[in-house]
Formats: C-alpha cells, structure tokens, sequence
C-alpha cells in the first residue's frame, strides 16, 4: 500500500478534530503495517498525554505537526515540526502543549 502525503495531512487534520473532544485529548489511525513494522499516526491536543508505557523493541516518531514532549526516567526532550527522534526506552511518556501530530514507527510483537 502507498501513502500519499496529502492523505497523511488530510489523516492527521481529521485526527486533531477527534482529539478535540477524545477524553485523553488524543486519536491515532493505523497506517500502515508490514509484518511487525506498524506506522500509527498520533494526534494530540494542547494539553494531550500519553502516560508511562513500555517502548516497543523498536520504535521512531517524526512530528508532523506541533512539537511534542518525550519524558523518560532522568531526561526530557522536545521535538519539533520535522523531527525524527528514536524513543527511549525501556518507559517513556508523550505530551503536547500544543495541537500536535507525529507518525509513530514500531517494530513490535
């Protein structure tokens, strides 16, 4: 399956609308997967949190959209438009101050 740029940026402005009114001020959509390699897209809301959870064996995020926070035992980082961070492991959590999208990438079981 191909994935046109303009279907990521029509995904991600529908997503930021669910995020709205979501009750964690987030939505994802399943893009794409191909054995254990899944891209998610991932849209939070000013003030949207994903909480503590264990990183996949591998895992990236590039943001779209906005910036996002990555806090993990002992450090924090903030990604901005166009980033491309592995994330570390092995929890880590992701929130945004911001209206904010980034496509997730995973190898996992």
């Amino acid at each position: 399956m191909h994935v046109t740029q303009a279907q990521l940026e029509e995904l991600a402005a529908e997503h930021l609308e669910k995020a709205k009114t979501a009750p964690h001020n987030r939505s994802a959509h399943a893009v794409l997967h191909d054995g254990r390699l899944r891209h998610t897209l991932v849209a939070l809301d000013a003030g949207g949190e994903i909480d503590d959870h264990f990183k996949p064996e591998a895992a990236t995020m590039q943001v779209m959209q906005g910036a996002v926070t990555v806090t993990w035992d002992g450090g924090e980082t903030t990604i901005e438009h166009g980033g491309l961070y592995v994330l570390p492991g092995p929890t880590h959590k992701v929130s945004s101050a911001e209206p904010s999208v980034f496509l997730l990438t995973t190898i996992a079981d």
